[in-house]
C-alpha cells in the first residue's frame, strides 16, 4: 500500500499515531493488509496466525484473551486505514465488526466452556444426552450486523433444558451457564495490558441486572408472555444467535427454532399495534432526555453536536424505520428484518415508505455512520459528539473527504430531513394504509359520532376567544390531542365525557397564574388518561378536582410531567384531604413490608418485578404527596428535604432486606451491612429528583463476607437504579467510597477506618462532615458513626487544611463553569457550595475542641452553634444562615419549573452574597478570587 494512503488515516488519528510509534511492525503489516477488503474469511487467518501454528482450535483462557485483543487491534486499524482513505463500505465496516464480535464471543465461549466443563463435566440434553451449548443472542446493532468501529455488544445468554452436569463436582445448568457467562465477560471487556475486545453489556436479559445471568428457554418464555415490556419488543426486534459450539456432537438446532418460536410472535403482533406508538415514543424521549440532561451536567454540550441521539441523528433514523417493523410487522412478515437498510428496503416495498423517502433516509443513514465511526477512530472511543471547535471540523471534514463548507451543508441537509420524517412518524405509522382502502374513518369501530365535529369547533372557538393572538399552538395541540391513537379509539360514552372536559380543562386552565402552560399541560394529561374511564370521570365530573389539577400544572411543569407520567397519581386527588396529611412512615413502612411480602410467583419465589415496580410505586405516591403540600404552601424547603430523605432511607432498609436473600446462601445469616448516606441524602437535603451518594459498609466474620457483600452492593445499586416500568427508583453514585471507582463496592469496617485516618483526602474529610448512617445494620451503622466522630476530631494543620479546601473549591469552580450572565445559585462564588465549604471548614478546624460540631445537624444549625462557640459572630453566622435558607429555597423554586440550572439575575440575591462572601472571609481568611461579575463567577 502506498504511502499516502496509509497518510489520512495517521493524520486524523492520535491513536493511530500511538499505536504505529509504539510499534513500528503495525504500520507494516497495515501496508500490506489493509490493502485488500476486511472479510470474516480474514478474520480467521488473523487469528490463526496470532495464535500461532502449534495453537489448538479451542485456547486456554488466558491466550484466548490476548489474541482477541490482539486481533481487534489488527481488525480496527485496518478498517481505520481503508475508511478513511475511502476504500471501505458501510456494509465493510459494520460486517467486519460484527463478524469481529461474533469470533471473538465463540471463541470466550469455547475457553471458558472446556475450563469449566474440565470440572464440572458436560451439561447434557436431558432428552437426548446430546451436549447441550448455550445459546448466545446478540441484541441490537450486534444482532442487525451492524456494529459501529468502538460499540458494546448486549447479549443475552440462554440455554435448552434444566438439569445437572455429569461430571464428578456436579452443578445444575443454571449454575453452570451462571458461572459460564460470568467468566466470559472479562475475556471481552476487562481492560489489561493488550487492551479489550468488546464493552460487553447484559442488561437486556429478563430483569435486568436483578435477573440471573443466563435464562432457561422456558423461564424466557414464561418472561415474555407473563412480564415482557414495549421496549423489550425494541430490543428484541434485531435479536440473533450468535453461531458459536463450544462441545463435539452437540445440536441446538431445536434450541434455535424454539428461540425463534419465542421472539417472533412477542416482537411483532399479530394485530394493528396503537400501544407500541405510545410506548416506544417514551422510550425514546427518554434515552434522549437522559442523555441531554447528563451531557448539559457534564460539559454543556447540546444535542446538535450529537450525531446519534441529537435532532435528526441516528437513533430517529433507527427509530422510524423499526416503529413501522412493529406496528406493520406482525402482518407483514416481509418486514420482519434485523439489519436496518433491509427493514427500509422492504417498508419501501411495501408502499409504506415512498422510494423518495427511503432513498434520502439511506443516504442520510450511510453519511452519518460513517461520520460516526470517523470520530470513533480518532482516539478509539465510543463518542458521538461533533467537535465545537471549527478547526477540529474541519479535520473532521478532511477525514471524510470533504472542505469544511460541504461537510457542514450535507450534514445540516441530511438532519433536517431525518428530523422531518421522525416528526411525521407517528402519523404515518398510527393513521396511514387502513386495511379497506377507500374506507370512511367514520368505519372503525370507536370513531367518534358526528357530533364531534361540532365539539371540535367550540373547542378551537373557545381556545381562540380566550387566548387571541397566543391560541395557534394551542389549537395544534388540541387537533393533535383529538386525532391521537387514544382518542380515535375511544367508545363514545368516554368521547362524549372527553368533549365536555375540554373546554372545562381550558376554563380550569384560565383560572391559574400561568393560563396558556396549564393548558398544554393538561391537554398532555388528558391524552394520556383518555383511556381510562375513571380517570376521565374524575376529571369531567368533579370541577374543584379539575381546578386542583389546573393549579398544579400550573405552578409545576414538573408536577405535570409526574402526573402525565403516572396518572395512578391521579387516585391521591380523590380525597384532596388524605393528600395533605403529614406521611406516617412508621405505618407506611409497614404496610409496604406486607405489600412486598404478598408478591410472589406461583412457585412461591418473590416476584422481583413487582416487588421493584411496586416500590417505586410508593416512591411516587409519597413524593406527589409531598409536592401537593409543597405547592400549597404548607411544608419549608428543610421540611420537605426531611421528608424526602425519611422517604430515600425507608426505601433504602427495605431494598436490604429484599435483596439479601436474593444473594446469601447461609441459611439464618442476617446481613451485618449498613448503608451510608453522603451529599443531600446525608444531610437530609435530598430534593424531588436527587441522585444517592452512597457508601457501603459490613462487618462480618464469614469467609466469603468481602465477595457476598460486594453480591449485595452490586444487586441493591440495582435494584434502586434499574428502569422498569415503574420508572427508577433512585439514580445511584457510589464513587465516594474509599479510593473511589477503584475502590471494592462494599467495604469491611476495619478497612474503611484505617482508610479515613491514614489515606483519606482533606475533601474526603468535608464529604464525611455531611455523612450519616442511612439503613441496614444498627450495629454497624453505630460503628461508623463512632468512626465518623473520630476522623472529625483528629488535630489537622490548618494552614494545611486551607490549601486544600481553596483548590478543592477551585476544582469545583473549573467543573462547572457559568458562561450564561446569570448567577449561579449553587456553584458560583457567592453561592451555596461556599457556605458548604466554610461550614466544612469549621467542623474539620474545631470539632475537636467544640465536639458539638460533630453531629451532622445541617449548615445552618452548624453555623449558629460555631457562633455559639466564638468561632464566627452570631450576626454573621445569622445573616449567613438565612442567606443558605433563601439560596436553597430559590433553587427549588426554580427546579419546579422544571430549570435545571438554578440561576438568577447579576442584581438579585445580592445581599445574601455578601453576606456569603463575608462568612467566607472571615473564615478562610481569603476573599473569593474574584466578586460576582458579568459571569457571575470567579475566574
Amino acid at each position: 500500500m502506498s504511502a499516502s494512503l496509509l497518510a489520512p488515516a495517521l493524520a486524523w488519528s492520535g491513536y493511530l499515531r500511538r499505536r504505529v510509534d509504539a510499534h513500528p511492525d503495525l504500520a507494516a503489516w497495515l501496508e500490506s493488509a489493509a490493502r485488500h477488503p476486511v472479510t470474516p474469511n480474514a478474520l480467521a487467518s488473523w487469528q490463526a496466525e496470532l495464535a500461532g501454528p502449534q495453537a489448538p482450535e479451542t485456547l486456554p483462557v488466558d491466550q484466548c484473551r490476548e489474541v482477541l485483543r490482539r486481533l481487534r487491534e489488527r481488525v480496527f486499524t485496518a478498517l481505520m486505514v481503508r475508511d478513511v482513505a475511502g476504500q471501505a463500505s458501510l456494509e465493510e465496516v459494520v460486517g467486519a465488526m460484527s463478524a469481529l464480535a461474533d469470533l471473538a464471543v465463540a471463541a470466550a465461549y469455547r475457553s471458558v466452556a472446556a475450563e469449566l466443563a474440565q470440572v464440572h463435566g458436560l451439561p447434557r440434553d436431558p432428552a437426548t444426552g446430546a451436549p447441550q451449548e448455550m445459546l448466545i443472542v446478540g441484541m441490537g446493532k450486534l444482532g442487525g450486523c451492524e456494529l459501529n468501529v468502538s460499540s458494546d455488544i448486549d447479549l443475552i445468554m440462554l440455554y435448552g433444558e434444566e438439569g445437572e452436569t455429569e461430571g464428578p463436582r456436579r452443578i445444575s445448568h443454571h449454575e453452570f451457564y451462571g458461572r459460564l457467562t460470568r467468566r466470559m465477560m472479562p475475556v471481552l471487556s476487562e481492560v489489561d495490558a493488550h487492551g479489550q475486545v468488546f464493552r460487553t453489556d447484559l442488561r437486556l436479559r429478563p430483569d435486568g441486572d436483578a435477573g440471573p445471568p443466563a435464562w432457561s428457554l422456558d423461564a424466557l418464555e414464561h418472561y415474555l408472555v407473563a412480564q415482557g415490556r414495549e421496549w423489550e419488543r425494541y430490543a428484541w426486534l434485531k435479536a440473533r444467535l450468535i453461531p458459536a459450539q463450544a462441545f463435539p456432537d452437540s445440536d441446538c438446532a431445536a434450541q434455535a427454532r424454539q428461540l425463534e418460536s419465542l421472539r417472533v410472535p412477542f416482537v411483532y403482533r399479530k394485530y394493528f399495534d396503537f400501544d407500541a406508538l405510545s410506548s416506544l415514543r417514551s422510550l425514546r424521549e427518554r434515552i434522549r432526555q437522559d442523555w441531554q440532561r447528563r451531557a448539559l451536567a457534564r460539559n454543556g454540550v447540546d444535542t446538535a453536536h450529537n450525531i446519534k441521539l441529537g435532532d435528526g441523528g441516528i437513533r430517529e433514523i433507527e427509530f422510524v424505520v423499526q416503529l413501522f417493523q412493529l406496528v406493520r410487522g406482525g402482518r407483514m412478515p416481509a418486514l420482519q428484518r434485523r439489519g436496518l437498510l433491509a427493514a427500509l428496503h422492504a417498508e419501501r416495498d411495501a408502499g409504506l415508505v415512498s422510494p423518495d423517502d427511503a432513498a434520502n433516509l439511506e443516504a442520510a443513514y450511510r453519511f452519518l455512520r460513517r461520520v460516526e465511526h470517523v470520530l470513533q477512530y480518532r482516539e478509539d472511543e465510543q463518542t458521538h459528539l461533533l467537535p465545537g471547535d471549527p478547526a477540529q471540523r474541519a479535520r473532521l471534514a478532511a477525514a471524510l473527504g470533504m472542505d469544511a463548507d460541504a461537510f457542514e451543508t450535507t450534514l445540516a441537509a441530511h438532519r433536517g430531513f431525518v428530523s422531518r420524517m421522525f416528526r411525521n412518524a407517528f402519523r404515518l405509522a398510527g393513521v396511514g394504509g387502513d386495511d379497506a382502502p377507500g374506507a370512511s374513518p367514520c368505519a372503525t369501530p370507536g370513531c367518534p359520532a358526528p357530533a364531534a365535529d361540532d365539539a371540535e369547533s367550540r373547542l378551537a372557538m373557545q381556545i381562540r376567544q380566550a387566548f387571541g393572538d397566543e391560541a395557534d399552538d394551542l389549537l395544534r395541540r388540541a387537533e393533535s390531542l383529538l386525532d391521537s391513537h387514544r382518542i380515535r379509539a375511544l367508545p363514545d360514552s368516554s368521547r362524549r365525557r372527553l368533549d365536555a372536559l375540554l373546554p372545562a380543562a381550558v376554563q380550569a386552565a384560565l383560572q391559574t397564574p400561568a393560563p396558556r402552560e396549564a393548558a398544554i399541560r393538561l391537554f398532555d394529561l388528558i391524552e394520556t388518561i383518555a383511556q381510562r374511564s375513571a380517570y376521565l370521570a374524575l376529571l369531567a365530573e368533579y370541577p374543584d378536582t379539575l381546578a386542583r389539577v389546573a393549579r398544579m400544572v400550573a405552578a409545576s411543569p414538573w408536577a405535570a410531567q409526574n402526573l402525565t407520567q403516572s396518572p395512578l397519581l391521579l387516585d391521591s386527588l380523590i380525597d384532596w384531604r388524605t393528600l395533605f396529611e403529614s406521611v406516617d412512615f412508621a405505618q407506611l413502612a409497614r404496610q409496604l413490608a406486607a405489600d412486598l411480602d404478598a408478591c410472589v410467583l406461583p412457585d412461591g419465589d418473590p416476584d422481583i418485578e413487582r416487588q421493584m415496580n411496586l416500590m417505586r410505586d410508593i416512591q411516587r405516591q409519597v413524593s406527589f404527596q409531598l409536592l401537593a403540600q409543597d405547592l400549597e404552601g404548607q411544608l419549608t424547603v428543610e421540611k420537605l428535604a426531611d421528608q424526602l430523605s425519611a422517604l430515600a432511607d425507608m426505601l433504602l432498609a427495605e431494598t436490604v432486606r429484599r435483596v439479601w436473600p436474593l444473594v446469601n446462601r447461609v441459611p439464618g445469616a442476617e446481613p451485618r451491612f449498613a448503608v451510608i448516606a453522603y451529599g443531600k441524602l446525608g444531610g437530609k437535603e435530598l430534593g424531588y429528583a436527587s441522585d444517592l451518594d452512597l457508601v457501603y459498609l459490613f462487618d462480618d466474620p464469614r469467609e466469603d463476607a468481602a465477595e457476598v457483600y460486594a453480591k449485595l452492593g452490586r444487586r441493591m445499586t440495582s435494584w434502586l437504579s434499574t428502569m422498569t416500568s415503574s420508572g427508577r427508583l433512585y439514580e445511584t453514585d457510589l464513587r465516594l467510597r474509599p479510593d473511589g471507582e477503584a475502590g471494592l463496592l462494599a467495604v469491611s469496617v476495619e478497612a474503611f477506618e484505617q482508610y479515613q485516618l491514614k489515606h483519606a483526602w482533606a475533601w474526603e474529610h468535608q464529604a464525611l462532615t455531611r455523612a450519616r448512617y442511612a439503613a441496614g445494620d444498627t450495629a454497624v451503622g453505630a460503628r461508623f458513626e463512632r468512626i465518623r466522630a473520630e476522623v472529625l476530631v483528629q488535630p489537622r494543620d490548618t494552614a494545611a487544611l486551607r490549601t486544600e479546601v481553596l483548590a478543592m473549591r477551585d476544582k469545583i469552580s473549573a467543573g462547572h463553569p457559568n458562561h450564561s450572565g446569570d448567577f449561579d445559585l449553587k456553584h458560583d462564588r457567592g453561592g451555596m457550595v461556599d457556605v458548604e465549604f466554610a461550614t466544612q471548614y469549621l467542623v474539620l478546624c474545631h470539632a475537636a475542641t467544640h465536639r458539638v460540631l460533630v453531629n451532622n445537624l445541617g449548615n445552618i444549625a452548624l453555623l449558629r452553634l460555631a457562633a455559639e462557640a466564638g468561632l464566627i459572630s452570631a450576626g454573621l453566622a445569622q445573616r449567613a444562615g438565612d442567606a443558605y435558607r433563601t439560596l436553597r429555597r430559590m433553587q427549588h423554586q426554580l427546579r419546579l419549573q422544571g430549570i435545571e440550572k438554578a440561576r438568577v439575575p447579576q442584581d438579585q440575591l445580592t445581599e445574601e452574597r455578601a453576606a456569603v462572601s463575608e462568612l467566607w472571609t472571615q473564615v478562610l481568611g481569603d476573599a473569593p478570587d474574584a466578586p460576582p461579575g458579568p459571569q457571575g463567577k470567579s475566574a
